[in-house]
Formats: structure tokens, C-alpha cells, sequence
């Protein structure tokens, strides 16, 4: 987050305090100051607040200025939303040896990801039927993971009935959680 604040022609003193949810606060502590403001490194919930900066400005011995500024940074909630696209398709038996992709199509609200083209965005389970347990898919000779176009896509490269089964596409990353599933079967 960055706050500024306008100061053009102070040519003598300039002095800001800060407060921060009513409480004094000094922005070295926890960011960056700043002539006319300050910057917060590393953003978090607990930044969230009000901040106020009460500025004093003596320009000359006759001549002193006082204002206020008010800030209130907020935290936005993230979200995600996931699907497997074309699940209608799916939802047939698959050819044995036709190489195919599930492809997870997912939504981001208010999450900033440092790679957006990360395949390691999300994770690719398959479920155990009988136990409920999801073992990770890892990308191998017969199993690719890749992100095109938006999407994260587990690509079966020569599918066999044996791959039939369960398959989940799980997003979780800082504090948002959305995962969805689809059954494909091979024959």
C-alpha cells in the first residue's frame, strides 16, 4: 500500500506524525517513510486500518500551516471459483490410448499470484474410491501438467483403463481454498 501526501512549495519544515487506528504508529517500523507519505512492504491483514497523519508546516516564523489527512486501507477478501471445463464430454467413456486432457478452469478474485503461469498453481489428485484419500498426481511419462490459455490441464498422454477414476483440481493459496472433481472413465 502507498500513501501520499501533496507538499509542493514547503520550503522551510515539514512534519507528519501518524496515527494508525487511533494509536501512534511510526511507518519506519513497519514500511517505508516517505517525504509525503510512506509505503507498507509486504502487505497483511493487520495493515488493514485507519491511518490519520496530522502535518505541521512552518514556513517561515510568522507563517505555519496544520492539516489532517485520513486513509483507511482495507483488506479485501479473495476467492476463487474452479471447474473442470467440457465436464459434459467427459462424463463418456474415453478411448484407451487417445491422449486427452481434463482441463480446470479457475477464477480468481482479490488473489494476487507472483506467477500467474505457474502450473504449480494448483494441485492434481486422484481419489481412492474406497478410502476417500487423494494421492498427488505428479507429472511423469504418462501424466503432463500444464497451464494454457487460462486454464491448468493434467493431460493423459496414452490413457489405459487402469487410469480410470476419480480425478481433483484444488486451488489453495493464501488462505483461498476451492477444489472440484470429475470421474473419467477409460474403455
Amino acid at each position: 500500500a502507498v500513501v501520499s501526501t501533496q507538499s509542493t512549495g514547503w520550503k522551510k519544515f515539514a512534519d507528519i506524525s501518524w496515527l494508525k487506528n487511533n494509536e501512534p504508529w511510526d511507518p519506519r517500523s513497519d514500511g517505508k517513510e516517505k517525504f509525503n507519505g510512506f509505503t507498507i512492504r509486504d502487505f497483511q491483514a493487520e495493515d488493514a486500518a485507519i491511518y490519520v497523519g496530522n502535518i505541521f508546516i512552518e514556513k517561515s516564523k510568522d507563517e505555519n500551516y496544520k492539516c489532517s489527512v485520513t486513509v483507511t486501507i482495507s483488506l479485501k477478501e479473495g476467492s476463487a471459483k474452479i471447474d473442470i471445463k467440457e465436464r459434459d464430454k467427459l462424463a463418456s467413456t474415453q478411448k484407451v490410448g487417445k491422449g486427452m486432457a481434463i482441463i480446470c478452469d479457475v477464477e480468481l478474485t482479490n488473489v494476487d499470484l507472483e506467477n500467474a503461469g505457474d502450473p504449480n498453481n494448483v494441485n492434481w489428485y486422484r481419489v481412492n474410491q474406497e478410502t476417500g484419500e487423494d494421492t498427488i498426481v505428479e507429472p511423469t511419462d504418462m501424466y503432463k501438467i500444464n497451464k494454457s490459455k487460462g486454464t491448468y490441464r493434467l493431460w493423459f498422454v496414452s490413457p489405459q483403463p487402469e487410469d480410470s477414476g476419480t480425478y481433483k483440481c484444488e486451488f489453495n493459496q493464501q488462505g483461498v481454498q476451492a477444489s472440484t472433481d470429475i470421474s473419467v472413465v477409460w474403455g
